[in-house]
């Protein structure tokens, strides 16, 4: 359980950016929203127990639900998520397997892999989340939001996993975090 540190420090800093700093981060007339505190969900560890992942999940929405007054709809896309996590993380596996305790980065599993990872998770957290508000009458329009937020988080994450998230050379010193520079 060495993660769960670093994974409640993560999770509490992402909630409390989405809080003061992301709350209003609404883009393009509602069809892109940035929500940073999934940046701390979707660095959960492999491993752990289906309830594990629920009661994080959960709880990490009732208190983005609690902020925003937006009734609940963030707790059901979070225990969505949550509930799905196992199978994101299993369906992401090489050929060697995920060792237990492993936490998805893109500097162990590669850019690619980890974009699509994080775009799964994203997109179903916001499928169920737009699809909730929206109802099945505006399925073009759940379907619309999904993929430009799906877009703009993505994008953002990937940032803030090159800026904060910098790989070590065994000599200690720093390396560039983009495979590109």
């Amino acid at each position: 359980m060495t993660v769960l540190g670093p994974l409640l420090w993560t999770l509490f800093w992402a909630v409390i950016g989405q809080v003061l700093v992301f709350r209003f981060g609404i883009f393009w007339g509602g069809y892109g929203l940035l929500a940073v505190h999934l940046y701390g969900l979707l660095r959960m560890p492999v491993g752990w127990s289906p309830m594990a992942y629920l009661l994080v999940a959960a709880t990490t929405g009732a208190c983005i639900d609690l902020v925003s007054f937006t009734g609940g709809m963030h707790l059901a896309a979070s225990v969505t998520l949550g509930m799905a996590y196992p199978a994101l993380t299993s369906a992401m596996e090489s050929r060697a397997g995920l060792r237990q305790g492993h936490v998805m980065d893109p500097h162990q599993d590669g850019w690619g892999p980890y974009a699509i990872f994080v775009a799964l998770g994203v997109a179903l957290y916001w499928l169920v989340m737009f699809g909730l508000q929206n109802g099945w009458s505006m399925m073009g329009r759940t379907l619309a939001q999904t993929v430009t937020s799906t877009a703009l988080n993505v994008g953002a994450f990937m940032l803030l996993q090159g800026l904060l998230n910098r790989p070590h050379r065994d000599g200690g010193r720093k390396v560039s975090a983009y495979p590109w520079s």
